[in-house]
This record gives C-alpha cells, structure tokens and sequence, in this order.
C-alpha cells in the first residue's frame, strides 16, 4: 500500500497518546458514563445513530447495561417500514463470489476412483465463503488489484442504502431531545456528520440540549477512576470540558 502511494501516512500510531490527546472517538462504555455523570436515568430512551460501532455489537454491552433502552433504526422500524422508505427495487445477484455448486456422492465416488495410485495426499480443504463486509470499501479489491474497479449496480444500491440510513439518522438526531457527539471536529476542516447534526440542532432549536465534550480532559478523567466503581459510584466522576447549548 506504501508503494503503490495509497497510503501516504504513518502507519505506526500510538493509539494511547492520541486517546488522551482525544483525538480518538469516545467509547460506547465512556459515553455510558458521561451520561450517568450528567444524571440521566437508566430508563433513558438512547438512539444509536451513525454507521456500524468500531468492535461490533460486543462494545455496546457495557452501555446497554446502563441504558437498557438502547435502540437503532432496525430496532424501531419494521422490514415493512424499511422497505417503504427504500421503495420498489429491481433483484438483482449479489457481486459476491459465490462457492462453488456441493457434489453428489456418485460424483463424489467416481473422482475418488479416478485419482489415481493410492496411498495420496489428502486434498486441500475447501476455502471458506467470503463475508460480505471482507469485500466492502477499498480494503476489498486493494489486495487484488493496482486501481479501483468500477462499481457495480450492486455497490450503487448499497451506497444508495446506506445514505438513506445516514439521512433516517440524521432526522432522528435533529428531532431528539439531547444530542450527544461520540466524535466531532476531527480538526481536518471537513464537516463530519455530529458536526452537522449539532450546527443544524443550533440553528432550528437553540433551546435544545446538545452536548459538545471534551474527549481529551474526559477520557483522562474515566480513565483514572477505580474500575470496581465505575458503575455503583458512576457520579462522583468530575465532568471537565462538557458544555451543552442550552441558550
């Protein structure tokens, strides 16, 4: 990737200093706490917006244990729901490699009987089935070939899917009561999707509650705490840094 120039940076990252530093998104876990310091209760409606959380499902356990109504889209929406904002689509294949048909036993017997001299080497075991997320994005061809491929109908109606997903986020967190930023001004001057949600919060309802934390003075003040009490003592945690707009 070096010498091909797709990547231009370092590759070595001290992901610790730049945790501390908070130039790395807050954890669901820190988030958890953050908001238990605040003095929202368990009962509180949580809406997980944004795209898939770095780790999977797994890293939202600590924060469903705080919150249990922790919901998504998938969550409250039906299939029926989802389908309708889509509308009617063509079906199509997916682009996938696909494995390769299962044999009968009779064609199984007859390549046993004609391989050849006995005793011989076992035959390779078959390759696992690709996952459809091993194929997403640049890191899906960047090992196959030199260029980016031309995208097919298939990743034009994924990409088409997921930016109706964003805009259903985005509703959602512009109408909700508070907002709370898991990451936002990442300091490359481009907007990113909180930055947004909080410019446009500000602009249609200023008298809402839109968080905006500091990572850096809050992730060292989490992290120092005494892990046996981060749940029964969550509130003596000092909140630096957390200003809301509450005009």
């Amino acid at each position: 990737m070096i010498k091909r120039g797709t990547v231009k940076e370092q590759l070595a990252v001290d992901s610790v200093s730049r945790k501390m530093a908070g130039l790395c998104p807050l954890m669901p876990e820190e988030v958890g706490l953050l908001l238990q310091a605040v003095g929202y209760p368990p009962t509180t409606i949580i809406f997980l917006a944004g795209s898939e959380t770095f780790g999977g499902q797994r890293m939202l356990i600590p924060l469903r244990a705080m919150f249990a109504n922790l919901v998504d889209r998938t969550s409250l929406c039906s299939q029926r729901e989802l389908f309708d904002l889509v509308g009617p689509e063509d079906p199509r294949t997916p682009d996938l490699p696909q494995p390769p048909p299962p044999k009968s036993e009779k064609q199984l017997i007859e390549e046993w009987r004609r391989a050849g001299p006995r005793p011989r080497p076992l035959p390779p075991p078959p390759a696992r089935p690709f996952y459809a997320h091993e194929k997403e994005g640049w890191y899906g061809w960047i090992g196959e070939n030199d260029t980016e491929p031309d995208a097919s109908l298939i990743e034009f109606r994924r990409q088409a899917h997921q930016l109706l997903w964003d805009a259903l986020d985005y509703f959602v967190s512009v109408e909700a009561d508070a907002f709370f930023p898991g990451f936002h001004n990442d300091g490359s001057g481009w907007p990113d999707y909180s930055s947004l949600v909080m410019g446009h919060r500000l602009y249609q309802t200023p008298s809402g509650i839109t968080y905006r934390p500091d990572r850096g003075k809050n992730v060292t003040d989490i992290s120092g705490r005494n892990k046996h009490n981060s749940y029964a003592n969550c509130k003596i945690i000092k909140v630096t840094g957390l200003s809301s707009s509450i005009l």
